[in-house]
């Protein structure tokens, strides 16, 4: 499994025009091909970005349907159901703040966390260096995804 970056989601909504759009527009159209996820809380992040574009209806909508407008998996937290909503949270932090330890930011870190729970094979970003050498998981470009 992949683990795709907001960025990806961002370039192909709203901004058309972007010189990675083509091959960004490849790379969506290949997911349903490919075993993806998403991060929840990177689809909050998405939402809060979106909503200086979208209405309250429309921004509802797309991310109530994102996994089926984009053939992917919604990721959720793998312990949310399995611990107590305190112990969680503290589990959460604790590991929000190893992460930032590393120099990142939130969406970043949950990005990671999430990468790191589920052993994905990749995180595909447009923003490699916001991960490079804080995680041991490969990270691409969806350009460089397609090429392999």
């Amino acid at each position: 499994m992949i683990l795709l970056d907001t960025n990806v989601f961002v370039i192909d909504r709203f901004f058309h025009r972007d010189e990675r759009y083509e091959v960004n527009k490849r790379f969506i159209t290949a997911l349903s091909e490919i075993e993806a996820g998403f991060c929840i809380f990177s689809l909050f992040e998405l939402c809060g970005i979106s909503s200086f574009n979208l209405s309250l209806q429309e921004l509802k909508r797309w991310s109530y349907y994102f996994d089926e407008g984009y053939a992917i998996e919604i990721l959720e937290p793998q312990e949310l159901y399995t611990a107590t909503a305190a112990d969680w949270f503290a589990n959460f932090s604790a590991k929000m703040f190893e992460l930032f330890g590393r120099k990142m930011t939130w969406g970043d870190a949950v990005l990671l966390k999430t990468a790191e729970e589920y052993e994905v094979d990749a995180i595909v970003t447009w923003n490699k260096k916001h991960f490079e050498g804080r995680t041991t998981i490969e990270v691409l470009t969806p350009e460089e995804y397609l090429e392999r």
